[in-house]
C-alpha cells in the first residue's frame, strides 16, 4: 500500500467526485481511478459505490477512512517535522484558538514553548463551528478550545483555566444592573444561534442553550459563527449572549454590559488529535501542563 493510494482515497472520500479529487491532487482522473482500484484489491473489498450520477462510500469505505485518515495526517506531519530537523530548522506548529484564545497566558505560553522546547507557533483563529473540526482534519496541529469536547477523534489535555460565565446585555437592558442573573431569566430573552448544519452537540447545548435549567424555552435569535458576531448582535439589541468572564477584559465596549450568570463555569484546554503522538505534540502538552500547574510566570515583563 502506497501513500499515494491513501491520498487518492481520502480526496475522493472528501469530494465524492473523482474529477474534483484529481484536480485537488493535480493528477489525471485515470490515475486516481487506478489508485482506488488497486487499493480496493489490496483491502479486499469495494470502498466506493460508483454510478454515473454519484460516488458514495461503502460501509467498508467508511471504516477504512475512519482508520487511515488520522494516521495519514500524523504521517504527513511527521514527514514535515523530520524535513525541518534535517534542514536544521526549529519545529513549528499551527495552533488554533477561539475568541481571546489564552488571554493573559498567551505570551508566557509562547515564551515557555520557545525557550524550553524550541518550538515556534503560528496562531490560527477558529470560528465557533470549526474549532474542533480544524484539529481533526489537520488544518491546525492542536487548538485551545472551550470545553466540553465535541469530536470523537480528539482528546483534551491539561485544562489551562476555568472561568465563570457572564451574560452580555445592551447597556440599557433590564438586567444590566444586576449583580447575579438567575438563568431562568433567559426565558424572557433571545440568544443567538449557530447555523443549522453545525455538529457541536453537547457543546452548543451548554454555550447556546435553547432552554433554561427548568426547561423553559429560550427564543432563538440571529445566526453567529464568531465571538465578535455574538457581541455585535448584543450591541444591536437583537440578542443577549453567554460568554466566559475573561471576554470582558478583551472586548470592552460602553454599549454593552457583562453580568455574572448562575450557570456552571467553562474550562479551556488544549485539544489534539487522538492519534497524534509526535514528540513535538508531547512537548506542547507538557508546556500546557506547566502553565496549568502555575510553573510559568504569567506576569508580562
Amino acid at each position: 500500500m502506497e501513500l499515494r493510494q491513501i491520498d487518492c482515497f481520502l480526496a475522493v472520500a472528501t469530494d465524492l467526485h473523482f474529477g474534483r479529487a484529481a484536480k485537488r491532487l493535480s493528477l489525471a482522473q485515470s490515475s486516481v481511478s487506478e489508485a482506488i482500484n488497486s487499493l480496493e484489491k489490496e483491502v479486499g473489498g469495494q470502498l466506493f459505490v460508483r454510478t454515473s450520477r454519484r460516488v458514495q462510500l461503502t460501509p467498508l469505505g467508511e471504516k477504512f477512512r475512519l482508520g487511515v485518515e488520522p494516521a495519514a495526517l500524523v504521517l504527513r506531519a511527521t514527514l514535515d517535522d523530520c524535513r525541518k530537523t534535517a534542514l536544521g530548522q526549529s519545529s513549528r506548529l499551527r495552533i488554533g484558538f477561539l475568541g481571546g484564545g489564552l488571554y493573559e497566558y498567551t505570551l508566557p505560553f509562547v515564551r515557555h514553548l520557545r525557550s524550553k522546547f524550541h518550538i515556534d507557533i503560528d496562531w490560527v483563529e477558529l470560528s465557533l463551528l470549526d474549532q474542533f473540526e480544524a484539529v481533526a482534519i489537520g488544518k491546525v496541529d492542536a487548538a485551545f478550545c472551550r470545553l466540553p469536547l465535541s469530536h470523537d477523534g480528539l482528546v483534551q489535555c491539561a485544562v489551562l483555566f476555568e472561568e465563570k460565565k457572564k451574560l452580555v446585555v445592551p447597556a440599557d437592558h433590564r438586567l444590566c444592573d444586576r449583580e447575579m442573573i438567575d438563568p431562568e431569566e433567559l426565558a424572557l430573552e433571545t440568544l443567538p444561534t449557530l447555523p443549522d448544519n453545525h455538529q457541536l452537540g453537547a457543546w452548543a447545548a451548554i454555550h447556546f442553550p435553547d432552554h433554561t435549567p427548568s426547561g423553559r424555552a429560550i427564543a432563538r435569535g440571529p445566526v453567529v459563527t464568531t465571538i465578535r458576531e455574538c457581541l455585535a448582535v448584543v450591541e444591536s439589541g437583537e440578542a443577549v449572549v453567554i460568554v466566559g468572564e475573561r471576554v470582558e477584559r478583551y472586548y470592552s465596549n460602553p454599549a454593552i454590559r457583562y453580568v455574572e450568570i448562575g450557570v456552571p463555569p467553562v474550562e479551556t484546554a488544549l485539544v489534539r488529535r487522538r492519534a497524534d503522538r509526535r514528540r513535538v505534540i508531547q512537548d506542547l502538552e507538557e508546556c500546557s501542563r506547566d502553565v496549568a500547574a502555575g510553573l510559568v510566570d504569567t506576569v508580562e515583563r
